[in-house]
């Protein structure tokens, strides 16, 4: 599995760091940087779901939604995770399928 330098969100350039932590990942907006767990990425569906997780933090920062008096980013980002991407995993499939 290659894991990616950098990823490009926004037009805001994002290094991935690996390092040893408790948590699957971190996004750190001020630094740019990604964190994943050395656990995060020993298989290769952790390490994808972990990215994406961290992706879309960063995503929300960038977007400048994270400077709301009253917002709860976290919530936001598993809502995105557990409802939308599944619904649009199985319509992608439909799609490839021929419906």
């Amino acid at each position: 599995m290659k894991i990616p330098k950098s990823v490009l969100i926004g037009g805001v350039k994002f290094k991935i760091r690996i390092k040893k932590m408790e948590s699957w990942g971190e996004m750190h907006f001020d630094d740019k940087e990604i964190y994943l767990s050395k656990n995060a990425i020993l298989k290769e569906d952790i390490f994808l779901d972990t990215l994406r997780h961290e992706m879309l933090h960063a995503s929300l920062s960038v977007a400048g939604t994270s400077w709301s008096e009253k917002y709860d980013e976290e919530s936001i980002v598993r809502a995105i995770e557990n409802i939308f991407f599944p619904a649009f995993k199985s319509i992608k499939n439909q799609i490839s399928d021929g419906i």
